[in-house]
């Protein structure tokens, strides 16, 4: 794994303002601001864009680099691909590999965009045929598959007649040329097919198949070569013993929890015999147990390797200390060829624990330290390259001359620049890559001159508040965030906002959130206000400081907050027993007294008036707070007055605006007050519209008494049997029935049910039910008879069925006529004769009366028009307009009428013609 840091740096200070604060690339005008792998066909094209948003510089140069990996710092490993800022790829197999496009002004700062990986695509395989004879025991004989010409790279499989090598038991004869070849003696490839020691059985038709992966031709298969191999009728000796190993494949580079398959290939005479060893050279077998060795961070368990002859299977990786050295060596009676393996995991894609600000200011001699924030594993590798690098060359003593000293924190990836000048302002790019990928941040650092720390009050308006210099005016309820924004050089580190009261209960439910701006050289303190009341209101103080020179520099702001709200009017007078108030009624009671009022509400608080149509009562204004205000007038128990009436105004101004309310007039009302009266029983059960009285034993009873009165009545319920010699009523029993009243202004309801049915409850036919209603002035009582009947509650009266009776004849009729109408139609009847009884009612087209017709008028006279309207039941068109219909003589038999003719085969929409034929 490799880290790179570029430092690249602008000095002139016209461009203090120029940062790249985002680098980005187009892709077929697709935008991307990370790393993109962009799969295209071979012959296709891509446009591709570079740019920076950078702001003060007009004069960019950018290059294109192409390199075969993520990422590399060495200048020779990556080739130019073009100087403009756009270029047009045209896709074909020289171009895929990974672009990335460094931006570099003439300022002298440089930066690099993100990685875009383009795979072109290409799958184009031409099948070769040829014969191959082999002698017996030749110890090594080379299949070659053709020259592929596929990307991305595809899936290579040998067969001997149609069935995969790997598939059949050649003794480790045969085998496909995987991974590295460790020997060139017999010009042996990867993907070539080798046999070894050659029998008569390995004659046969072998192929190289390849099949395709990516994204365009994924799954498409093609046969490269095929080979025809005979046994020559010579034969080779063979009386060597050597053994030599000819490729190793460590089977990639799999992640931690997946299995790996390690291969080795060898020839020999006769055919070689092999064994897995470890980094301390202990034997390998499938039985085995292993435990962990600290020494060489090599763990096993059981199961955790399986040898099979020439290859040796990782069945689980289990952790990243696996990353090992394998061996393996193949034996003959007198030779041992041994080659190592090394088992290593895949790359995991870098990344950054967390995003940085983009800016960072500062002032001259200050200590710069930039956190990147890496979360890398294994060796570091720091190399500096990029445009500007002049700038910061490294002594000896690891000092930068005459600017301050440069040092990077290994373990901690931090960048700490000491010292540093007015004229180091620059870009710090860290790029973070390896096989798997490429990640990058940058910094912009600005240094200027130092400056004291300053405060401003930066809260916006909204509709809820007005923000005028350091004063907020704010509508009572609203949600808001009151915002004060330091500013400085070095950037204020902090910011605080003191509330009036910092001991209120209101000042600990208070957010404050800040925020540092690097960018801009600004620290923001926000203070989140959730509905503002009135005790929100008053002085808040925000401060910000800064360092300089090691004196702390303190500024500070006084913000005043005032809630308000504009005036609002209402109704304020209340019920009492002898009082009762509906809307903007008050009903009194004679020789009681009466208070009856208005309330203004406000911030500031209003100023309440009323306007009046005598002087009865006494009228006084009451402050309740600092918010509201009542005006009220009170009438003695002995005024003279039967009514009044009033209107009450309220005003109150909100920064130098007067606002004002009023609400409608109220009357004042002074009655006689008396005991309840208009008592009523209502019996509302299923059986009551056809009865009253009536009560089926299969319902609940459900009495409902009613009652005017003022003040509002309550009520208790009696009952009696009015068959019982007892003739007293008696009180209801809680366990069989339940009362509910409902209250509204002058009437009271009280509702009456049994639980359960009336025939669970009473063992009678007739009861009487008594309902009292009582208030302050006295009593009212009213009595219901009620009859238990054994009729069911969903009986149907006779009227009903009379009803449902009258209703289906009706329907019967109606029926009966228009199925007649369908008939008469249907079976082609058009004449009067033919419709008895309807003849009156329906089709007065039928065989009209005919008008003389003089013989001697034009035979192109258009005055049929009664035939119309029959004829075109049957024709599309009226005849006496059809394009194609010409007058002809009459015949003898239609003297009175003339008669047309179509020259053409007209289409008839009905199926039979027989009425109508004689018309023609």
């Amino acid at each position: 794994m490799y880290l790179i840091l570029v430092l690249l740096s602008y000095i002139t200070s016209a461009v203090l303002s120029s940062d790249p604060s985002e680098v980005f690339i187009t892709v077929n005008e697709a935008y991307f601001t990370t790393n993109k792998v962009i799969n295209i066909k071979s012959g296709e094209k891509l446009s591709i864009d570079c740019a920076s948003s950078v702001i003060g510089s007009d004069a960019v140069n950018y290059k294109w680099y192409l390199s075969k990996r993520p990422y590399t710092s060495q200048v020779n490993q990556r080739s130019e691909a073009s100087t403009s800022r756009t270029f047009t790829v045209a896709a074909n197999s020289t171009h895929t590999g990974y672009y990335m496009c460094l931006i570099q002004s003439e300022e002298g700062y440089a930066v690099f965009t993100p990685v875009l990986h383009v795979i072109v695509e290409y799958f184009d395989i031409e099948t070769e045929s040829a014969k191959k004879t082999i002698e017996p025991n030749e110890k090594v004989a080379v299949l070659k598959c053709s020259q592929i010409n596929a990307n991305p790279a595809p899936i290579v499989t040998w067969k001997k007649d149609g069935v995969d090598v790997r598939n059949i038991n050649l003794d480790s004869n045969v085998m496909h040329v995987t991974g590295k070849v460790v020997d060139r003696q017999y010009n042996i490839e990867v993907n070539d097919l080798v046999i070894l020691n050659y029998q008569d059985k390995f004659a046969g038709t072998y192929t190289c198949d390849v099949e395709a992966t990516g994204t365009f031709f994924e799954g498409r298969t093609s046969t490269a070569k095929s080979y025809i191999v005979k046994t020559a009728a010579s034969f080779s000796l063979m009386n060597d013993n050597s053994s030599q190993i000819l490729f190793i494949d460590n089977g990639g580079k799999p992640n931690v929890g997946e299995a790996i398959t390690l291969r080795c290939g060898a020839c020999g005479y006769p055919t070689p015999s092999y064994e897995w060893h470890d980094t301390n050279d202990k034997k390998l077998q499938t039985s085995d147990v292993y435990e962990r060795h600290s020494s060489n961070k090599i763990r096993y368990q059981n199961e955790y390797v399986e040898v099979l002859e020439t290859s040796m299977i990782v069945k689980s990786i289990k952790a990243v200390d696996d990353d090992a050295e394998y061996k393996c060596a193949a034996l003959t009676a007198t030779s041992k060829s041994v080659e190592s393996i090394r088992l290593t995991l895949s790359d995991t894609v870098p990344r950054f624990n967390s995003t940085m600000d983009n800016s960072q200011y500062n002032i001259p001699g200050a200590t710069i330290t930039i956190d990147f924030g890496l979360k890398v594993k294994g060796q570091i590798d720091i190399s500096w390259n990029g445009q500007g690098l002049d700038k910061f060359l490294l002594n000896s003593d690891n000092t930068m001359a005459n600017r301050g000293k440069l040092n990077l924190d290994n373990d901690n990836n931090v960048l700490t620049v000491e010292n540093i000048q007015k004229n180091s302002s620059g870009v710090f790019q860290c790029i973070v890559y390896n096989e798997a990928g490429m990640v990058s941040q940058y910094k912009t650092v600005i240094i200027r001159e130092s400056q004291p720390a300053k405060v401003a009050h930066t809260t916006a308006s909204t509709p809820d508040i007005t923000v005028k210099g350091n004063d907020i005016h704010s509508v009572r309820g609203a949600n808001f965030t009151m915002q004060c924004t330091g500013s400085g050089n070095p950037t204020p580190s902090d910011i605080s906002i003191d509330v009036p009261d910092s001991t209120s209960a209101i000042a600990s439910s208070l957010v404050k959130v800040n925020n540092r701006h690097h960018r801009e050289g600004k620290y923001i303190g926000n203070l989140l206000i959730d509905k503002v009341t009135e005790q929100y209101a008053g002085v808040y103080k925000c401060c910000s400081h800064n360092f300089i020179k090691g004196l702390k520099e303190t500024a500070c702001v006084s913000i005043t907050l005032a809630v308000e709200e504009r005036v609002s009017v209402t109704q304020h007078s209340e019920d009492t027993d002898y009082t009762l108030v509906i809307g903007n009624q008050v009903y009194g009671t004679t020789g009681y007294p009466l208070s009856a009022s208005c309330k203004a509400t406000g911030l500031p608080r209003p100023t309440i008036s009323m306007k009046r149509n005598n002087d009865c009562g006494t009228v006084s204004t009451i402050t309740k707070s600092n918010d509201i205000e009542i005006i009220q007038v009170d009438y003695a128990n002995d005024t003279v007055c039967n009514t009044d009436s009033f209107q009450c105004c309220g005003n109150n101004t909100i920064q130098g605006t007067n606002y004002s309310d009023c609400y409608e007039t109220i009357t004042i009302s002074f009655v006689d007050q008396e005991k309840p009266n208009d008592v009523k029983i209502e019996n509302v059960g299923n059986l009551a519209s056809d009865d009253s009285s009536l009560v089926s034993l299969m319902e609940t009873l459900q009495l409902k008494c009613s009652a005017k009165s003022f003040p509002e009545s309550e009520f208790t319920w009696e009952y009696r049997n009015s068959d019982s010699t007892s003739n007293t009523f008696q009180r209801l029993e809680s366990s069989k029935f339940q009362t509910s009243e409902t209250n509204s202004k002058g009437f009271t309801y009280s509702m009456l049910n049994t639980i359960g049915t009336a025939g669970d409850l009473f063992t009678g036919k007739n009861y009487e039910f008594q309902c009292t209603a009582k208030n302050i002035f006295g009593e009212t009582s009213v009595i219901k008879s009620i009859q238990i009947t054994s009729t069911a509650a969903n009986q149907v009266s006779a009227s009903v069925y009379l009803g449902v009776g009258i209703v289906l004849f009706i329907t019967a009729l109606v029926a009966v006529f228009v199925m007649y109408i369908f008939f008469i139609i249907s079976s082609g009847k058009k004449k009067r004769a033919d419709l008895g009884i309807m003849r009156c009612l329906i089709c007065k087209c039928c065989e009209p009366k005919q008008p003389p017709v003089d013989r001697y008028q034009p035979p192109y006279d258009y005055k049929l028009l009664s035939l119309e309207k029959c004829a075109t039941n049957s024709f599309h068109v009226p005849l006496y307009s059809h394009p194609r219909l010409v007058p002809v003589e009459p015949s003898d038999s239609f003297e009175r009428a003339p008669v047309y003719r179509e020259l053409e085969q007209m289409t008839i929409q009905t199926n039979s013609m027989s009425k109508y034929e004689q018309l023609f």
